[in-house]
């Protein structure tokens, strides 16, 4: 909380020393309400399923605030605010608040930034989960139609109750966008790789995650619309090993068929394929139909299990 106490004053500071230079500004928000339909509600962090349906009534908010304070200089300051109300399995309500800031400069043809997020969790209205980012970047346009994006991660993890799954986190990611149509259009494939270490052994593990999304804007009775469709496989492997005795049969390390059935070490993998369209009503209102089907394996029960989630939402922007 100190770290974004500071950071806050500096951005301040900055702001102040703004109207010197002239710098432009601008203002954005939205607010979103609607339905959601959830066949396997979950709480991702915990690996925990409740192989129960139900429906919710979900909530979206933001607030972002940008400044140039020069042409290429860009400050980015945003809050946002999503939750979750189900009908009936009530311990599974989240309100998620995420505070995020973003510096970057244009040095062309290359873009260096430097982002900050962080965000707290709360499940059956207790806090749940703290988690921080730290991002270094780097862009570049590559001729008319490409654009490629590298960054480094520092992340941390502080769950409320117990501390074997508090972690720390190295990370990288890589995306490449493709554009075409006109820029109206563009494709996106994008790797993550995670390095998580726990305060708990049991939870350290290394995490790859591809990601695939096609997106696409277009006009639909004189009002904007966008279509996105995107595919992610995630494969996370544990470090601990566990080596479990059969009776009557001693361990032989010579005999490698011998020590793959007494072996056995958590790998979880997931599938997911997400559809979304923001149909626009008029300037301010568009209604956003979701999609989502995720196929999720592992060696342990509570995270092997299947989940369809289907939504639509009103939102209005600003």
């Amino acid at each position: 909380m100190r770290n974004i106490q500071r950071m806050s004053i500096w951005f301040v500071t900055l702001g102040l020393a703004v109207p010197a230079v002239q710098a432009d500004s601008e203002v954005n928000g939205y607010l979103a309400g609607g339905l959601e339909h959830d066949s396997n509600v979950t709480v991702d962090e915990l690996n925990a399923s409740s192989d129960q349906s139900d429906e919710a009534w979900v909530f979206d908010a933001g607030l972002e605030g940008i400044l140039k304070p020069t042409e290429a200089l860009n400050l980015t300051l945003g809050y946002d605010l999503s939750g979750r109300r189900y009908h009936n399995l009530d311990r599974f309500d989240q309100d998620i608040h995420l505070l995020s800031a973003d510096l970057s400069y244009d040095f062309d043809p290359v873009t260096l930034g430097a982002s900050y997020h962080y965000s707290y969790a709360t499940l059956d209205s207790d806090r749940f989960l703290d988690f921080r980012r730290t991002s270094l970047y780097l862009g570049s346009l590559i001729g008319e139609n490409v654009y490629l994006l590298a960054s480094v991660q520092d992340k941390s993890k502080d769950f409320n109750e117990g501390t074997a799954r508090d972690s720390d986190i190295r990370g990288g990611s890589f995306d490449a966008f493709f554009f075409f149509n006109q820029a109206r259009s563009n494709l996106v494939f994008g790797v993550d790789l995670d390095d998580e270490d726990a305060r708990s052994d049991a939870y350290d593990n290394q995490l790859l995650r591809l990601r695939v999304a096609l997106v696409h804007r277009f006009t639909v009775g004189g009002q904007d619309s966008r279509f996105r469709l995107g595919w992610r496989y995630e494969d996370q492997e544990y470090d601990e090993v566990v080596i479990t005795e059969e009776d009557n049969r001693p361990l032989n390390d010579f005999l490698t068929r011998d020590l793959a059935e007494r072996t056995s070490q958590r790998v979880d993998k997931a599938r997911v394929v997400e559809a979304s369209w923001r149909l626009g009503l008029n300037e301010v209102f568009s209604l956003e139909p979701t999609l989502s089907y995720g196929h999720y394996t592992s060696t342990i029960d509570s995270a092997d299990y299947d989940r369809f989630v289907a939504g639509v939402s009103l939102r209005a922007g600003f």
